[in-house]
């Protein structure tokens, strides 16, 4: 009898259920296919997508210093040109720049410029001022005169923030 039951328990799975069993497979099969085509097309498409940036790492906006000679550090990430205002800029494998200016006195504007394959462009503005060295320990003389007395007064200071000493 056990033979029996056997055979009965093996006719039970019949051929719809190993026609569902494939299909389930099939789907399966096709389901990684399409999370296959849908990643790679990502990937390929992922510079695309994002398009060019640029991180500037070294000096911040914002910055002053008293030295005229000033390096730009950073990294341009999907980028085919970089310049550094106007003048192009070596880029090495993974993206890193490095250029040196020299700052006017007061105010500077830099502009980091990239492109991509696609022609997009992004730019990136740094203001950095170069503060210029005043003499401080200079002493002047002043007479000032009001009406009918005369006063003496001495100034110890920087030209823009002068002191007077009555």
């Amino acid at each position: 009898m056990s033979d029996l039951e056997s055979a009965d328990s093996r006719s039970d799975i019949g051929p719809n259920t190993i026609m569902e069993g494939r299909k389930i497979i099939q789907w399966l099969i096709g389901g990684i296919g399409v999370a296959i085509v849908i990643g790679y097309s990502y990937f390929v498409l992922d510079d695309y997508v994002r398009g060019p940036r640029i991180i500037i790492e070294s000096p911040l906006t914002g910055y002053s210093t008293t030295t005229p000679s000033i390096v730009i550090t950073g990294r341009g990430i999907h980028t085919n040109n970089l310049s550094v205002n106007g003048t192009q800029t070596p880029v090495d494998l993974n993206g890193n720049f490095r250029a040196q200016l020299i700052l006017a006195p007061g105010y500077n504007i830099i502009k980091v410029t990239a492109k991509d394959n696609y022609e997009r462009t992004v730019e990136n503005t740094l203001e950095i001022n170069l503060i210029t060295e005043q003499l401080t320990t200079d002493t002047a003389t002043r007479t000032i005169d009001t009406s009918a007395t005369t006063t003496q007064a001495t100034s110890t200071g920087t030209p823009e923030f002068q002191m007077l000493n009555f």
